[in-house]
């Protein structure tokens, strides 16, 4: 009988149900639950480390592993700094390899706050490990990279929380909700806007900084570029939140396609609630004139078709997600304050932007009647769970009832998420040259048909930093993983 079994047996026996500040606990009913961090940088420090640390009654941070050993230090300092205002005593460990701080059993649940090259051979290990993970976005830098995420993540049982946040706010889970359920009539088109990157970074080479695993950082990916801090991070912890360099320079990140399309990609997904059958499109490249070194594409034109319905992507649209009609009518989200009563204030917008929900029509944001819900896409598990308005607590109390079906972005939905935006990429990288690229889709076989454009699907590897390595020293066929599971 296993954890989660015993708990049912008990609550259906009727005896008291060990419990979790109201949740059913199991395992964690009477401690805390024991986080780590991989990764600490301008995620975690701004966003994921806090995130959980808030809730002190629930869980607490013990450990740090970076590459870089002042970042990992620094991380240190914060953290337990943060706890000590609260008159709470706390030694965080620090690790420069995170096979060393997997090792540590009393480790429960590990957030990855890793640059996008990193995250399938990260959090597999971690996963293999026994661990829960919270994972920031993108899932994966390849569609099969997520696919073996995916898929050790529901042979294990484990939690995974990936961090696109969006759909713990009441706009996107509203507006979600009503196109699920028919208020606009067939959606006849999406309008996406994810913004804009641009050309920097510099290609001349510097010196490797002795505090910082170079080699390790580049991972699955070529070893025999130089070193140059805007192809990683600031080496000023003063700046730790500043955007990175990575991030808009392939092969570490793809920029703003699964970046921001990773959340607004997510939400036209989640209301759509179908993969896509195709893409085509075009975009431009940055200058790599001089000394610039950031790769990825600038502006674009991205049109996916999504059951009949054409999901446009394109940066001359505002940053959000418009859901159409066939009349014409349309919802519409985005980021920033937002009305959740009627009594509160009005969220500040931009002059000629939208706000952050709006509809063609003011009728169009009714609640839902009861007898309208035909598809409760919100429900999670056996029981309804309609809102999750903070992304880590949600997190916390899927780890805490060992439920993975708890969390809103788990596994399986980010992966096919990130698919929905690494086909775009993928587009992108074929059209080079041509008017146009052009994929197929077979969501169900998770193949183009395009033997260029498969290519693109694989996972990098490079020496001890291959996924296969990871799965055969844990017993497993490491092909079977690559392909959807039933």
């Amino acid at each position: 009988m296993n954890r989660r079994q015993f708990i049912s047996s008990v609550v259906a026996s009727g005896a008291a149900p060990m419990l979790f500040n109201g949740c059913v606990g199991g395992f964690f009913a009477n401690r805390k639950i024991n986080v780590a961090v991989v990764g600490y940088g301008r995620i975690a420090h701004t966003m994921d480390v806090p995130g959980v640390q808030q809730f002190t009654d629930r869980c607490v941070v013990t450990a740090v592993c970076e590459y870089d050993a002042e970042r990992a230090a620094y991380g240190k300092k914060v953290i337990e700094e943060r706890y000590a205002k609260q008159g709470i005593v706390q030694e965080v460990k620090t690790y420069g390899d995170y096979h060393e701080m997997l090792a540590d059993k009393s480790i429960d649940a590990v957030l990855l706050c890793i640059p996008d090259h990193q995250h399938a051979i990260v959090a597999t290990d971690c996963l293999l490990a026994g661990k829960h993970i919270f994972l920031q976005k993108p899932f994966a830098q390849t569609i099969q990279e997520g696919r073996i995420v995916a898929n050790i993540a529901k042979k294990k049982g484990l939690v995974v929380q990936v961090g696109a946040w969006q759909r713990s706010r009441p706009q996107f889970r509203k507006v979600v909700n009503l196109v699920r359920n028919g208020r606009l009539g067939k959606i006849a088109r999406v309008e996406v806007g994810i913004g804009c990157d641009h050309s920097g970074g510099d290609r001349r080479p510097e010196p490797v900084p002795a505090t910082f695993n170079y080699d390790a950082w580049l991972g699955p990916t070529d070893p025999t570029v130089p070193y140059n801090w805007t192809r990683c991070h600031t080496r000023d912890l003063k700046r730790i939140g500043d955007r990175p360099g990575w991030i808009q320079l392939a092969p570490y990140g793809w920029g703003m396609i699964t970046n921001w399309g990773a959340h607004h990609l997510d939400i036209t997904a989640w209301g759509l609630g179908c993969d896509p059958s195709s893409v085509h499109g075009t975009c431009e490249w940055m200058d790599l004139s001089g000394n610039k070194l950031w790769n990825v594409h600038t502006t674009y034109d991205l049109h996916y078709d999504c059951g009949g319905t054409d999901v446009h992507v394109n940066n001359k649209f505002q940053m959000g997600v418009k859901f159409i009609g066939e009349n014409g009518d349309w919802l519409w989200c985005t980021r920033g304050a937002v009305k959740v009563t009627p009594s509160d204030p009005d969220p500040k917008v931009a002059p000629g932007q939208l706000g952050p929900l709006e509809a063609s029509k003011p009728s169009l944001l009714a609640d839902l009647q009861p007898s309208e819900i035909k598809d409760n896409v919100l429900s999670h598990g056996n029981e309804r769970f309609l809102t999750s308005d903070d992304h880590f607590l949600n997190f916390l109390e899927a780890v805490a009832r060992e439920d993975p079906q708890y969390t809103v972005c788990d596994a399986e939905g980010a992966h096919r998420s990130t698919a929905f935006c690494s086909l775009g990429r993928m587009c992108m990288e074929i059209g080079r040259g041509k008017s146009e690229g052009k994929l197929s889709w077979d969501a169900a076989k998770e193949v183009t048909g395009d033997a260029e454009a498969d290519k693109l699907l694989a996972p990098f590897a490079r020496g001890r930093f291959d996924l296969s390595l990871s799965l055969k020293a844990a017993g497993l066929d490491y092909k079977k993983f690559l392909k959807p599971m039933a």
